[in-house]
């Protein structure tokens, strides 16, 4: 693809925004960094080393839907030619505890995923897991954060076998001490609209920019490949948990729901048109309680 027509086939609106395929999406996102290229420019953005990772698309036989499948919990699962193990995520909003407990959980997850073959945990590899956050409004939370297992005593690094990286894309600005590409990133994944993209074709032209506009429209534009991936069992729960925790988050601000196993439970069950009458005597609540999760979904 012309990117010098795509350009300007943008600013003249005869490329548009897809406002239900927005870059940050899961769908969009998954897709998009499944290429290799765009990952690993992320990957060594964030690590701030050269990373040569094994194609994501290649190691499936070129099969993006079954690519996506296999890393349904992390949106992009992929190796180095060491086989040292990074992952890519985007996520909505953060909430401090839960995040970070999450954050943790799946990247021991990850390491714990590796075969130990008699007793040989020196030859474990190393794991990188970096979470993409769109929202963080924890204080004094820095654009890029990069957490090891550290010893309290000495302050040394206990080991470097598991590393956690948060990209906070709300605090990152244009004048962030961090690797230029993921200042582009921050301004890509926030497109929103339609002058939006206008904006960032027109402030930024670096080869990852291109790339990132170029793959955005080549994924908004196949139609077929949005269907196949969209109706995928092992994608839409992913999607559909997300939804519901968002949902959760938002009750929680607005005191609705404490954030209880049965909040989680009674939102799965208004998205399977359980009956009212049913919801109350399984989960044991009120009618009045049910109405504000359902109108907390809506949000």
């Amino acid at each position: 693809m012309d990117y010098g027509n795509l350009k300007q086939a943008i600013l003249s609106g005869k490329v548009t925004v897809k406002l239900e395929y927005l870059p940050a999406q899961s769908i969009v996102f998954s897709i998009m960094f499944h290429k290799k290229e765009l990952a690993q420019a992320v990957i060594q953005a964030v690590t701030n080393e050269a990373v040569n990772i094994i194609d994501p698309l290649a190691e499936h036989r070129n099969d993006l839907l079954k690519a996506i499948e296999s890393s349904v919990w992390e949106d992009v699962f992929t190796k180095d030619e060491n086989n040292r193990i990074f992952t890519l995520d985007m996520q909505r909003k953060y909430l401090k505890t839960r995040n970070r407990n999450r954050n943790v959980y799946y990247g021991a997850k990850e390491l714990s995923s590796q075969e130990i073959i008699k007793g040989q945990y020196e030859k474990l590899k190393q794991v990188a897991i970096t979470f993409i956050f769109e929202s963080n409004t924890t204080p004094e939370v820095s654009p890029l954060a990069e957490i090891q297992l550290m010893d309290v005593n000495t302050h040394e690094i206990y080991t470097d076998l598991l590393t956690l990286y948060e990209v906070n894309l709300n605090r990152i600005d244009k004048n962030s001490p961090i690797h230029q590409d993921l200042i582009i990133l921050k301004y890509f994944l926030t497109i929103k609209t339609q002058d939006d993209l206008c904006e960032f074709v027109n402030s930024y032209d670096s080869h990852f920019a291109r790339s990132l506009v170029i793959d955005y429209i080549n994924a908004i534009t196949d139609e077929a490949t949005l269907i196949k991936i969209g109706g995928s069992k092992k994608f839409m729960s992913k999607v559909d948990f997300e939804k519901l925790t968002e949902a959760l988050l938002e009750g929680i601000e607005k005191g609705i729901e404490k954030g209880t196993d049965n909040t989680i439970k009674i939102m799965q069950a208004l998205k399977a048109n359980t009956p009212i009458s049913e919801i109350e005597e399984t989960y044991q609540t009120s009618a009045h309680k049910i109405e504000e999760i359902r109108q907390a979904m809506t949000m």
